[in-house]
């Protein structure tokens, strides 16, 4: 695409662009693709005529978006769109995609193992067979599943996906979602509860929340306090959502059993991180998402939504639909 090409989309950080070129050129779009980016000063010297942002993790701020004169979209390359200033985007006539749908199954899965080598001591039990310390049996506690309480915070997509999962293994399936309808937790078996006899009657808690202002340590001290000394918490949402600190306390002091995460409040985290030499923790390095299919998937629904808006249109996943009234598409 030559420089007289009507509009310029900048990727920041996305990676494969192939498919999305193809698909922006389709409106007369050409892909500048940039590495990730942490300085508003710099996304707005390198970005200011963009007329669409795709990014990965860059902070799309309130500062950046007003200087971004021509910028129509900013598509967030995952589910959460919390590096980017929502409102402000809304107040500036900028639509903000997210992509929630690729992945899900993906993600629900990497809970379900996370669940499973946390409850079955994966971990402990295969270092005894390389260490040459075989031991046909699990150390205490070990929780039979079957039987027990699960408890998802967060019945969307990937909450959905995971409990039709956990509910096959014989479990009483509760959750805590106050924004979507009673015929959701019906569709999954789930027992809709309040947050606190969640926590209280969980033997394993599965987070699957976004991160904004309302889920931001939304498991916190006095949260990981109510939970059972025998429970286990499993992260695949974003690391904030679980104040960390207090968490690292709550492991080793026995508030609860152990933890399963794929996201930290630091990522990757620093070296001297109390989890990383904890035993009773499974740490995967925010992979939930990856399959071979997903990571095809992706360029090419980049292309076809930030195209939609620059073509008048509105994209599949519009994350702040007030701005329909400042933006118009069809």
């Amino acid at each position: 695409m030559t420089s007289d090409a009507r509009f310029t989309v900048y990727s920041l950080g996305a990676g494969d662009h192939g498919d999305t070129v193809e698909e922006l050129e389709k409106v007369g779009a050409r892909l500048i693709p940039l590495e990730r980016i942490e300085s508003e000063d710099e996304i707005i010297e390198q970005t200011k005529d963009a007329d669409a942002l795709i990014v990965t993790e860059s902070p799309i701020t309130r500062r950046v978006l007003s200087a971004l004169e021509n910028c129509k979209t900013v598509l967030r390359t995952g589910v959460g769109f919390d590096c980017i200033d929502v409102p402000a985007a809304t107040d500036c006539g900028i639509a903000v995609i997210n992509v929630p749908d690729l992945w899900t199954r993906e993600v629900a899965n990497q809970a379900m193992m996370l669940l499973l080598a946390a409850n079955r001591k994966l971990l402990e039990q295969e270092a005894s067979v390389r260490e040459d310390r075989w031991t046909p049996r699990i150390s205490a506690p070990v929780g039979p599943l079957h039987t027990e309480t699960v408890g998802v915070v967060g019945l969307g997509r990937i909450g959905s996906a995971f409990a039709r999962r956990i509910k096959a293994f014989e479990v009483e399936l509760i959750a805590y979602d106050p924004f979507i309808s009673d015929e959701a937790f019906e569709a999954v078996g789930a027992t809709s509860v309040s947050f606190d006899e969640l926590l209280e009657r969980s033997d394993y808690i599965s987070v699957h929340t976004p991160l904004d202002e309302g889920t931001h340590h939304l498991i916190d001290e006095d949260a990981l306090r109510k939970m059972k000394p025998t429970a286990i918490l499993i992260n695949t949402s974003r690391g904030p959502v679980v104040d960390e600190s207090a968490l690292i306390k709550a492991l080793q002091e026995g508030w609860i059993l152990g933890a399963g995460l794929d996201v930290l409040e630091q990522e990757p985290p620093d070296t001297d991180n109390p989890l990383l030499g904890m035993s009773n923790t499974v740490l995967t390095p925010h992979a939930a998402h990856y399959s071979e299919l997903s990571m095809e998937l992706r360029p090419r629904r980049y292309g076809v939504e930030v195209a939609a808006v620059l073509d008048g249109r509105r994209p599949m996943n519009l994350v702040n639909s007030p701005v329909l009234e400042v933006l118009p598409l069809r």
